[in-house]
């Protein structure tokens, strides 16, 4: 099948839940498999944007059941994602994070020895229901003797999240910016199975990221998981049958079975770090290259909300305060545009807020 950037840009749309919602919170987070969650604030409209009249306490009902939690499933990065699905990732991409994080725990002076420790002390404090925020979590491994300073603290809690012992769940607290997210331990707090045959599941993980990404190439997904495009190319090759080719612009990607018919889209204000972005390599086809460093002022990895007009950035927003009353900001790229136009889409984050 050949399609232009437009009709891939709506096939998109549709597959990342956005034209086509899939339900609620826990099927919005399940269709993508995983969801970029590193700012906690942007996760929660990321959400909730796939969601038409979600509010934010819906997002924290499904942290606080256990039905989505967040984790570092892949490429050191926090994901929203399903218990379920965490393990599915963290079985096949645990051992390469480890690997990968080893040189900097060298240079950290990390140990095994420091990561069964911090580990044992963290079953002692969160079996039974037990809850830890960031800061508690630290105190308790310093009270324990470990050394928390500068990274170290960082990298040994990631390093119990890839190996599954450790997700972050319910809300705990608050902050000037919202609930706060717990430490939980990931089998207790949703018990589950870990994954067996890994050919089998990379074939799955395929089948999930193209339902949820597609159209979308082997890289795509070799970059996302972190796999190796070795490993990939196996996954696509045994469930060829499944899936859809499309050409554009010379570009060979696929999708799981037929891909949806995908009207115009009108316009979105998307969360910072949203899917629809930084789900795939090639970002080409929904931002400009002059407008890059605008969505990622100084090339620093943070991602500013993004507007968004039929699949493509054509604009950023923010969330203005002012004398205790919240307002949205509108930044479209065509300065000529009327700013109204992209009002009202950006005003949806602060109604999921109750802020309208």
């Amino acid at each position: 099948m050949d399609v232009d950037v437009t009709a891939l840009r709506r096939m998109r749309l549709a597959a990342l839940g956005l034209t086509r919602p899939r339900g609620g919170v826990v099927a919005a987070v399940a269709g993508l498999l995983a969801m970029q969650a590193q700012d906690l604030r942007q996760a929660e409209w990321a959400i909730g944007s796939r969601v038409p009249g979600s509010t934010v306490a819906d997002v924290w009902a499904s942290f606080a059941a256990g039905e989505v939690v967040r984790a570092w499933p892949m490429r050191g990065t926090l994901f929203a994602t399903t218990p379920a699905d965490l393990r599915l990732l963290l079985g096949l991409t645990a051992g390469r994070q480890v690997r990968t994080a080893q040189p900097r725990h060298r240079q950290l002076g990390l140990t095994d020895d420091d990561v069964d420790r911090a580990g044992d002390v963290a079953r002692a404090e969160l079996a039974g229901g037990g809850a830890l925020t960031r800061p508690e979590l630290l105190a308790a491994w310093t009270a324990a003797g470990l050394d928390v300073t500068g990274q170290r603290g960082p990298h040994l809690y990631g390093r119990l999240a890839h190996q599954g012992l450790l997700c972050l769940g319910p809300p705990r607290g608050e902050t000037a910016g919202g609930a706060l997210q717990a430490f939980v331990l990931l089998d207790e707090w949703a018990p589950g199975e870990a994954v067996g045959d890994r050919a089998a599941a990379v074939a799955e993980v395929v089948r999930r990221y193209l339902a949820g990404h597609g159209p979308a190439t082997e890289r795509d997904l070799a970059w996302w998981t972190g796999l190796t495009l070795t490993e990939v190319r196996a996954g696509f090759a045994a469930v060829r049958d499944e899936l859809t080719e499309v050409r554009c612009e010379g570009a060979v990607l696929w999708t799981l079975g037929e891909p949806p018919a995908a009207g115009p889209d009108g316009v979105r204000a998307l969360a910072g770090f949203d899917e629809l972005l930084l789900g795939v390599t090639d970002r080409s086809h929904v931002l400009a290259a002059e407008h890059w460093q605008t969505v990622v002022p100084g090339g620093n990895g943070v991602f500013a909300p993004m507007l968004v007009e039929d699949g493509e950035v054509v604009g950023t927003w923010r969330r203005v305060v002012t004398r205790g009353r919240a307002s949205v900001a509108v930044s479209p790229f065509d300065a000529t545009a009327d700013p109204r136009r992209f009002a009202d889409a950006a005003g949806a984050a602060l109604a999921f807020r109750g802020e309208a």
